[in-house]
């Protein structure tokens, strides 16, 4: 066989072959290499509190990366700056307090969530659906404390704070506090009014206050675990997170109920901000965080209950009553959180007046 040599193969049938080869592996190569460099540059900016609740979110979070290989960047701060933040183009996936999720939709700041890419909604309880931009990521809630040597019966209802045997034992938190309003919202309700009718609520309160059961309406909350402590407060409103460092001080005679009205939530949200730079992304990162061993993981870490309907609690955790779950979560109570803050300053002048005769 005649030795062509490499300049004749180029011009020969074969030759063109092997040039498209050739062309084909460079390209294939070419392409990998700016496949991996978009990669290894994608980042998700989230933001986040700091403290337990970033480092769980980071611990969770790594998985997330690794699968997506995509880098989340956290944006800490305080709930006001998530928002400012987000103004400005510098988050992709908020999370936040409701009250921001509010502002931000009326300003415009979020996609709609699309349940297509977000498969792991389905799994939400109805009422972790605010809106078809905000969900509920993970929510604690406000209970009624009772001392079990104090209070023989289990209480079954917010009302048993106005009990007359309960004199100088009763604290809630002060009246500038959502728990106390949303009570004081649920008591107008129960009464023949309502948000946009807040008298009889306003009554109540003002009742409870005049009954002299209140040993304190307190801004500070282990003010509020002391009293429990020291035996002074048999009765009252309580975060889980309190109520946590209660039994975790070996206090034995204090447990608590979800009263039949429901209890007030404590809910962190997530939103998508329409500036995000990978929405596909941002979108395959709020599924991630609503899957059950994600939201166990705050559950168990955090005692942030799970708002996805398919996240057990594992039997083994001690504090597993202290998270709101199954029928307790759907009965949680949550009145207009806008309508509240636009008037609370004038309920709070208007209760002062009303106790003050």
């Amino acid at each position: 066989m005649t030795n062509l040599g490499p300049v004749a193969l180029i011009n020969h049938p074969r030759g063109s072959v092997m040039k498209k080869i050739r062309y084909a592996l460079f390209t294939t190569i070419a392409l990998g290499a700016l496949t991996s460099s978009a990669l290894a540059d994608c980042k998700l900016r989230v933001t986040t509190w700091g403290g337990s609740y970033q480092k769980t979110y980071q611990a969770v979070a790594a998985k997330f990366e690794e699968e997506h290989n995509c880098t989340i960047e956290w944006v800490v701060g305080a709930s006001p700056d998530h928002l400012v933040k987000s103004r400005l183009g510098q988050v992709d996936v908020a999370t936040n307090t409701l009250l921001n999720s509010i502002a931000g939709e009326k300003e415009g700041l979020w996609m709609e969530l699309d349940k297509a890419k977000i498969p792991n909604m389905a799994n939400l309880y109805d009422n972790a659906v605010f809106s078809p931009y905000t969900i509920f990521a993970n929510v604690g809630d406000y209970v009624l404390a009772y001392n079990t040597d104090k209070v023989k019966e289990a209480p079954t209802s917010w009302d048993e704070l106005w009990k007359p045997d309960y004199k100088n034992h009763v604290v809630i938190y002060g009246f500038e506090h959502i728990p106390t309003l949303s009570l004081t919202v649920l008591q107008a309700d129960k009464n023949g009014g309502g948000i946009d009718n807040i008298q009889p609520g306003l009554d109540r309160m003002a009742e409870l206050v005049k009954s002299g059961n209140l040993i304190g309406s307190l801004d500070v909350e282990s003010q509020m675990v002391s009293l429990f402590q020291t035996e002074d407060a048999w009765l009252g409103m309580l975060a889980t997170g309190r109520m946590k460092e209660l039994l975790e001080k070996g206090t034995s005679n204090v447990k608590f109920v979800r009263p039949a009205e429901g209890t007030f939530p404590l809910i962190s949200t997530v939103n998508i901000t329409k500036a995000a730079r990978d929405p596909a992304m941002a979108q395959a990162f709020v599924d991630y965080i609503l899957r059950p061993e994600v939201q166990v993981a705050f559950a168990v870490n955090n005692l942030y209950a799970p708002t996805v309907q398919n996240a057990p609690i594992p039997d083994d955790f001690a504090y597993r009553d202290l998270l709101v779950q199954n029928e307790e979560f759907k009965r949680l109570y949550l009145p207009d959180q806008e309508k509240i803050t636009a008037h609370k300053a004038e309920w709070q002048n208007q209760l002062n007046r009303m106790t003050s005769k």
